[in-house]
């Protein structure tokens, strides 16, 4: 006889947790983090009693949301593929526009309100909730440059700084025309000519030559 325990309760609906992020997303984008536990459960079509059954409590509910919302990157899973082989110009190039596809919009200027928003009530989460989203990205990259430094593909600096710099390559003072409204976002050709031109200066400048054109 199995001797198995099965959990208590019901199980929980992975369509209401999916409705409560959509829901708490948008609410977010539109007014901030003052948005309360209450709108969030109605503009979900959910209980209030059945967002706490699946969040602790409204600032675990927004983690969530800025963490579903930083894989839209790469996943976990993609980037342990990325990591498992050798980095090469084309491997930094995927990253790349991966990266701004992610970027190339202006919900970040709302996602950007949001966050800073918190600064005057909880200076504490701004940082946490930007380590979760947007600097995941740039810890990943590093990650990735840092791999790269000891395959010799590029000489030995900082990760992070070299990522840094890789990513101001790629975006250009374009992404802020694009942030406040004075151009149209990149198209998907703008992005890939964009990052493999970026991707090309990085490597000639720490002595490797740049990734073949298109």
């Amino acid at each position: 006889m199995s001797t198995e325990k099965r959990p208590r309760g019901r199980p929980k609906d992975p369509g209401k947790r999916a409705a409560l992020l959509d829901a708490g997303r948008r609410l977010l984008l539109a007014k901030g983090v003052e948005i309360s536990t209450d709108e969030i459960a109605a503009a979900a079509g959910v209980s209030k009693s059945t967002l706490y059954a699946l969040f602790q409590d409204k600032e675990s509910l927004i983690e969530e949301i800025i963490r579903r919302e930083a894989e839209r990157i790469v996943a976990d899973d993609e980037f342990s593929g990325l990591l498992g082989r050798r980095v090469s110009p084309d491997s930094l190039v995927e990253f790349g526009i991966r990266y701004l596809n992610f970027v190339n919009n202006r919900e970040i200027l709302s996602w950007e309100r949001a966050l800073s928003s918190l600064e005057a009530s909880r200076p504490d989460l701004p940082r946490h909730f930007f380590d979760l989203g947007p600097g995941r990205g740039q810890r990943l990259l590093g990650e990735l440059l840092a791999k790269a430094m000891t395959e010799g593909l590029i000489a030995t600096v900082s990760p992070q700084e070299a990522a840094d710099q890789l990513i101001g390559l790629w975006l250009g003072f374009a992404h802020l025309e694009v942030r406040l409204g004075a151009r149209p976002p990149f198209s998907d050709d703008e992005i890939a000519a964009r990052v493999r031109r970026g991707t090309g200066l990085f490597l000639k400048a720490c002595g490797e030559a740049a990734p073949p054109p298109r």
